[in-house]
């Protein structure tokens, strides 16, 4: 008998899960008959996705000892649907908002700045954990291996020339979120 009960209550549940949730399945089963027709329904949600691809890493050389150095990629941001994407850029050696290279204990301060056109120059500065906006390719999860938008970076020439020798690196992170 407990067994029955514990079997009647799982049911309950079951179905009033179903029904909280919304879903309204309406299958019938058809008749005995010369001919039977039955139906069910088909449903299928699609979650909001985004995907960034196509970075590769961007390398500034060795410095000549004069001018900037400056230095761009271009990569794709996928959102599916109608509806944009935020990408949040951010450092684990930024300060205070301010992006750094690191060797060792030594800093270099750089910029950066994102574009979501894929436009090489120009772009919004940005700081270290700020949100930006963009539209995305709607059609292709690898934008038909194009870009659809650009980050860039530049070092100043005052900072490169006062910056004790040594390998200089960071990691820049880019979280992209539908909007």
């Amino acid at each position: 008998m407990a067994f029955a009960i514990n079997k009647l209550g799982k049911g309950i549940a079951l179905a009033s899960l179903m029904a909280a949730a919304g879903t309204a399945y309406s299958a019938t089963d058809g008749t005995l008959g010369a001919t039977s027709t039955g139906s069910l329904d088909v449903r299928v949600e699609i979650a909001d996705r985004v995907q960034i691809s196509g970075l590769d890493d961007i390398d500034l050389g060795t410095y000549s000892g004069s001018g900037d150095l400056d230095g761009s990629d271009a990569f794709c941001v996928y959102r599916n649907g109608t509806g944009g994407y935020e990408v949040t850029i951010s450092s684990p050696q930024a300060d205070d908002g301010a992006f750094r290279l690191r060797s060792g204990d030594e800093f270099i301060a750089y910029s950066v700045t994102f574009n979501d056109e894929a436009e090489i120059t120009g772009g919004s500065a940005v700081n270290s954990g700020d949100k930006l906006a963009g539209t995305g390719s709607a059609t292709s999860v690898t934008c038909g291996n194009g870009s659809n938008a650009s980050l860039g970076v530049s070092i100043a020439a005052v900072a490169l020339q006062a910056a004790p020798t040594g390998v200089y690196t960071d990691t820049i992170t880019l979280l992209v979120e539908p909007n």
